[in-house]
């Protein structure tokens, strides 16, 4: 009777301790669960929140207008319809207009102005006029010198001023073209010309 009572104890304790073991190994798995949906709900929201402020910075990006730079080439293009010329200038641009927007900016220039490109290094902007251009020149011989004549709508020739080009020291060939005058329309062509006789 008492191995029956023993083994009987036995079987009780090993039944009781295999409880107790089913819980703690169930409520192990319970924490760990809990455990890794919280941290899977955590990396859930912080990509959450990642792509949502990754959302506001692109709309803001874009949202952004373009400034005009400080250093900005203003290019402008003025044709004259009565002599058909193209005239295309560059400057730096105006101090007040840097940092303007390009709304900004249309708003001055729009008046008198079409703009043809508006980027942060370069904006072109362009208008007709009817008028003569007032950049015909004649380069012709004026005394010993290379003289520059600007000439008027009409066709008349005025001394704008001598060059230091001295024309004794040019080749005949051309020194008979100065001598007939060569017509130059624009600044640029201008002191491109003169260049080739310095």
């Amino acid at each position: 009777m008492k191995k029956g009572w023993i083994i009987g104890i036995v079987l009780f304790l090993l039944l009781i301790v295999s409880i107790i073991a089913g819980i703690y190994v169930y409520k192990q798995k319970e924490i760990s669960n809990d455990g890794s949906n919280f941290g899977n709900n955590e990396l859930a929201w912080q990509e959450e929140y990642i792509n949502n402020v990754q959302q506001e910075n692109i709309v803001s990006t874009i949202a952004t207008e373009e400034k005009i730079s400080p250093q900005c080439i203003l290019i402008k293009k003025i044709y004259y319809k009565q002599c058909d010329h193209l005239i295309r200038e560059a400057e730096e641009m105006p101090e007040q207009d840097i940092n303007k927007t390009k709304s900004e900016f249309e708003k001055a220039y729009t008046k008198h102005w079409k703009i043809e490109e508006f980027a942060n290094a370069q904006i072109v902007i362009s208008q007709e006029k009817e008028g003569f251009c007032g950049q015909h020149y004649k380069i012709k011989e004026h005394g010993n010198v290379i003289g520059i004549y600007s000439v008027d709508e009409t066709g008349k020739e005025t001394l704008k001023q001598d060059t230091e080009i001295q024309t004794m020291y040019l080749p005949e060939e051309d020194l008979e073209k100065i001598r007939k005058g060569i017509e130059v329309i624009g600044d640029a062509n201008l002191y491109s010309t003169l260049e080739d006789y310095e």
